[in-house]
């Protein structure tokens, strides 16, 4: 094990020795933990992707930005949801300071800018005409295949800033602590976070073939997952 230390914070992460295998133990937990509430959990997840449809629908030309804004703020009360479950055996989404929570709505700024770098690879595959109609909520004929590739080629930023909302909400860390711990953790347990990525690509990867079905129950438990290691990494 190695300890970091920082001004803000002070946290052990996995060498990188730790094998890809401890990822199928973080599943196999992350699933235990998610029986414990799976209505709510997936209740909480469709709830999240509803908001942040009925945003983008409504707000018309801008709907789409604050929609990207937005989901990663609804995606920290999941990890609230979780974090209570394992914590209090309950879910719950009461947590965070206020100086937390404003953290999270700056942190939550990189969700339209990871959309962007999304809408560029989306660009090269499909063309920008297919994009914009895309982005208007029109349907476009386009293979599945390359939207599931666009909405999944944001996984390997996703996967370094995975423990960001964490370490803001449940450890009020700094957003500069959170964001360089964060991204230490994977990479020194890079292993079995590859797996993890492999998780979250196919999690998002293949809604255009399950109606988003995948997202909505595979995402929680994978976020699951995600939570028992951050339990593991992180002390």
């Amino acid at each position: 094990m190695t300890t970091l230390t920082s001004a803000h914070t002070t946290y052990q992460h996995a060498n990188k020795s730790l094998p890809a295998k401890e990822a199928l133990t973080w599943l196999k937990e992350g699933w235990q933990l998610f029986k414990k509430a799976p209505i709510k959990l997936l209740g909480l997840s469709f709830l999240m992707l509803l908001i942040a449809g009925l945003l983008q629908a409504l707000l018309g030309p801008v709907g789409l930005g604050v929609s990207k804004w937005i989901s990663p703020i609804l995606a920290t009360f999941m990890w609230l949801a979780i974090a209570n479950l394992a914590v209090k055996g309950r879910v719950s989404l009461s947590g965070g300071t206020l100086r937390s929570w404003a953290n999270i709505a700056l942190w939550s700024l990189t969700g339209p800018a990871i959309a962007w770098i999304q809408f560029q690879i989306g660009d090269m595959l499909m063309g920008a005409e297919s994009m914009a109609a895309l982005a208007s909520g029109n349907i476009v004929d386009v293979p599945a295949w390359k939207v599931g590739l666009m909405m999944g080629s944001a996984t390997p930023i996703n996967l370094l800033l995975l423990f960001v909302p964490l370490l803001l909400i449940l450890k009020h860390h700094s957003i500069s602590a959170s964001f360089k711990n964060s991204i230490a953790a994977v990479i020194g347990a890079y292993k079995p976070m590859l797996v993890v990525g492999v998780m979250m690509f196919l999690s998002v990867a293949l809604a255009p073939y399950t109606f988003a079905l995948s997202g909505l129950v595979l995402g929680p438990i994978v976020s699951c997952a995600c939570f028992v290691a951050y339990q593991r990494l992180f002390r």
